[in-house]
């Protein structure tokens, strides 16, 4: 097996001061990057060869490059000082949101005594928040899982503020047993802002317990607040009384004017002929006349007394119904059937109100 040799102190220290002296280096004070760190006692040795591939990238100033191995070293192993370098190389890029998020780990993580590259992280964390807006993401209860657009960026609380690019945002929180909740938020560059989500438990269906068995959700005999006649019944009743009953008047108008139409043309035949005018054939248009005028005055009398009787039989039906449905009165009688499971038998509960 062949071991590799890790960089000596010599070689590291060299590389420390070029990052230094370069003006094209994720350290330079132009930029107000920090330093590319090459402390890597606590990097693996996969995450160490990412992390120099990356310093080397950022000092020919290959920024996609640098950015490339940071952030798989980043993957790797979360660790201030691929923060910092990963910060810089965002920032390099424009990738202004991540260069926030990964440089305030940075500052968060960092120990307090490397105060220079403290104080050069923080010049590129400003530089970084003059482009996103800043949001601190509040949620109740704790452990619920915070999302940003849709994407999980961690459970409740937050260790840190959320970062967005300017524009519009959707902030939500959804935790097992509660309503999962969302707010819009418009997010503008330089801008730091609160979001407060508050989530509310789903109701539980309704149980008691009783002695060792589970009572079942309650089913109402009687609910007291839907009894009486029902109005739309009523109404319909009604309406079919009145459509009825103008129906027979309609067909009884009919039936008299054909009626009063037979009578007038009986009258003409006997002054012209005499009782016997339809006899032997004679005066045969005027007695089919006649008898077609009588038949529909028949028919039409039929069909207003059924619509008569008809209107009559609904509308005493309404009035039935309206005087015998039940009514539950004030301190009336009402009952509620419980089913009752337990682990030694089953059976009902009868409770309410007599």
């Amino acid at each position: 097996m062949r071991m590799r040799k890790k960089p000596s102190l010599l070689s590291m220290t060299g590389v420390a001061l070029a990052l230094l002296a370069s003006p094209s280096l994720a350290q330079q004070p132009t930029s107000t990057a920090p330093a590319a760190e090459t402390e890597n006692d606590a990097l693996t040795d996969k995450v160490r060869e990412l992390f120099d591939e990356g310093v080397k990238a950022a000092n020919a100033s290959k920024w996609s490059d640098a950015h490339v191995s940071f952030l798989a070293a980043w993957r790797l192993k979360e660790h201030y000082q691929i923060a910092s370098n990963l910060g810089v190389a965002e920032l390099k890029l424009g990738k202004y949101r991540e260069a926030a998020e990964h440089l305030t780990w940075y500052l968060r993580e960092a120990p307090a005594s490397k105060v220079e590259q403290r104080r050069r992280a923080e010049q590129s964390l400003k530089e970084a928040l003059a482009k996103v807006a800043q949001v601190t993401v509040e949620v109740e209860p704790a452990g619920a899982d915070v999302t940003v657009d849709g994407a999980a960026v961690g459970k409740a609380p937050l260790r840190m503020p959320v970062f967005l690019n300017p524009g519009a945002h959707e902030v939500g929180a959804r935790l097992d047993g509660h309503v999962p909740e969302k707010r819009g938020v418009t997010a503008k560059a330089g801008a730091t802002a609160t979001v407060s989500l508050r989530l509310v438990a789903q109701a539980a269906a309704p149980a008691e317990q009783a002695g060792s068995g589970q009572i079942a959700p309650r089913m109402p005999v009687d609910p007291g607040d839907t009894s009486g006649p029902s109005k739309p019944l009523l109404y319909t009743g009604i309406a079919l009384t009145g459509v009825a009953a103008g129906l027979g008047a309609v067909f009884g108008i009919v039936s008299l004017n054909k009626e009063s139409q037979a009578e007038d043309l009986h009258v003409v035949l006997e002054n012209k002929d005499g009782p016997s005018a339809c006899a032997n054939g004679q005066n045969a248009a005027q007695c089919g006349e006649l008898w077609s005028a009588r038949k529909d005055a028949w028919t039409y009398t039929k069909a207003a007394w059924g619509c008569f009787g008809g209107a009559a039989a609904i509308g005493a039906a309404t009035l039935i119904y309206y005087w015998a449905a039940p009514r539950q009165a004030s301190g009336a009688t009402r009952a509620q059937v419980i089913p009752h499971l337990g682990p030694t038998g089953s059976g009902i509960v009868i409770t309410g109100a007599w």
